[in-house]
């Protein structure tokens, strides 16, 4: 049993177009109370016109923020776009049985505040005037999709060993400074399986698009007539090592205000424009002595039972009875450690699972932890000592197993969340789109094994509406 992973943040998902991230980042409006109806069936589920129209208020709020303008339809076509996935992962999270107690949903919202630099009530707030417990739901919907999203991706991408160990040659020998690109990206969606007219058609719009980028329009605006999601066309600041090797050589070789593409990936044909360049300081890398007990859940051992039996050895350790090392020896189910006291010795975070990673950034030198939960069950952390590793390669291989599972991980998720698309069952039946033809007939949708019925919907197949 070993805690040690190469998992990393999704932070390039937006580089590849997949749509949610762990923390909420759009503001939900008090509920409607007027008689509701259905936008969409997706599968055996519905997408209701209030989430339809609320979502799309907010996305033309964010464009607005922007200083782009959007028409009230193609935001339409984005949110349901957005909504469709969201529905899509959460069904999958339910066929897998996947929930969150609320004492886990406790813990996990404790986790992401101390590392989003907040309180678990001003995330709960985010979401807008809505009761606490429906806030609740919606964070935990969103915490659900990330895990599914991450379980069910991860297992497909192996990275070699020889490719981490090249890697962090070339960052242990790349100096205190790393050059910064400020990017706003254009994704001309591809399906899985592009025929030749589709190809054609996207190469088509991606030459249109980068013309018009080229003579002055706002990249935002542009890139709303092709999106598949919500993610916003302006990437912010992206580090050097964070931006996927086919991108690197024009981007290296640009100045502000270029425009360069398009680049082909496996979701489609991207267009970048370059803001801006700068240089910031390389952020040295942090080694964390730390010490744990874990407890496994499993069917006939709960999240709660775990818990409890965490906190119960806690308040032995805490009034003297047995020490921590001597409890984790005696209790941990982790037996690399546990003969050891439970002792990892020094990681970087990036060798960790996340949940494990959050739980010891949390941690100041000599504190425990709370009941952490990871991949693997839930634990009791000890934070022994931190320090700069400036020489050891074994630092920089888990920075460079980080970063390359990152990239990788961003176009695998964004090919993931398309294939769930097009093999869905997908209804579309709000008035507004049905009428416009948005749903099927924009030059931009292709339709994936689908009939049309007379009245413009599809009764059969997936809408891949992009």
């Amino acid at each position: 049993m070993r805690i040690k992973q190469t998992f990393t943040k999704l932070s390039l998902l937006a580089m590849l177009g997949a749509s949610f991230a762990v923390t909420p980042t759009l503001s939900y409006a008090e509920e409607e109370v007027a008689l509701d109806s259905t936008a969409a069936v997706v599968n055996g589920g519905i997408i209701l016109e209030s989430d339809l129209n609320r979502h799309t208020r907010e996305l033309l709020q964010n464009y607005k923020t922007h200083g782009a303008q959007v028409d009230e339809l193609t935001a339409r076509r984005q949110a349901l776009q957005s909504l469709i996935t969201r529905s899509l992962i959460l069904q999958l999270a339910q066929s897998n049985g996947a929930d969150i107690p609320d004492m886990q949903l406790d813990s996990i919202l404790k986790q992401t505040a101390v590392r989003n630099n907040t309180s678990p009530e001003k995330i709960l707030a985010s979401y807008g005037n809505i009761p606490e417990s429906q806030a609740r739901q919606k964070f935990k919907e969103d915490y659900l999709i990330n895990e599914v999203r991450r379980s069910s991706v991860r297992q497909r991408i192996n990275i070699s060993e020889s490719e981490i160990n090249s890697y962090a040659k070339a960052l242990k020998e790349r100096g205190s400074v790393e050059p910064m690109y400020h990017l706003g990206q254009v994704i001309i969606p591809l399906s899985s399986n592009p025929t030749e007219q589709e190809y054609r058609r996207a190469q088509a719009n991606a030459q249109t698009a980068l013309k018009e980028i080229r003579s002055g329009a706002n990249v935002e605006e542009v890139a709303a007539k092709y999106a598949v999601g919500s993610q916003s066309a302006d990437l912010g600041y992206q580090p050097e090592t964070a931006i996927p090797l086919p991108f690197l050589p024009a981007l290296v070789n640009a100045k502000p205000g270029a425009v360069v593409g398009p680049f082909r990936s496996s979701v489609g044909l991207h267009i970048l424009k370059l803001y801006d360049v700068t240089k910031n300081a390389i952020t040295p890398i942090k080694t964390y002595r730390v010490s744990h007990i874990l407890i496994k859940t499993s069917i006939i051992f709960s999240d709660e039972a775990a818990i409890a039996k965490l906190n119960s050895i806690m308040d032995d350790v805490k009034s003297g009875k047995i020490t921590f090392a001597d409890a984790a020896k005696k209790y941990s189910e982790d037996p690399g450690s546990a003969v050891q006291g439970g002792d990892l010795g020094y990681q970087s975070l990036d060798a960790y699972d996340p949940g494990f990673a959050a739980g010891i950034a949390a941690l100041s030198v000599g504190q425990y932890s709370e009941p952490v939960k990871s991949s693997y069950g839930w634990h009791i952390i000890h934070l022994d000592d931190v320090k700069i590793d400036k020489d050891s390669l074994n630092a920089y291989k888990d920075k460079a197993a980080s970063i390359i599972f990152e990239r990788e991980y961003a176009e695998a998720v964004a090919y993931w969340e398309r294939g769930l698309r097009e093999s869905a069952y997908i209804h579309v039946i709000d008035p507004e789109l049905v009428r416009a033809g948005a749903s099927i007939e924009m030059e931009n949708t292709t339709v994936g094994q689908s009939q049309q019925n007379q009245n413009g919907k599809i009764s059969q197949g997936s809408v891949y509406m992009n």
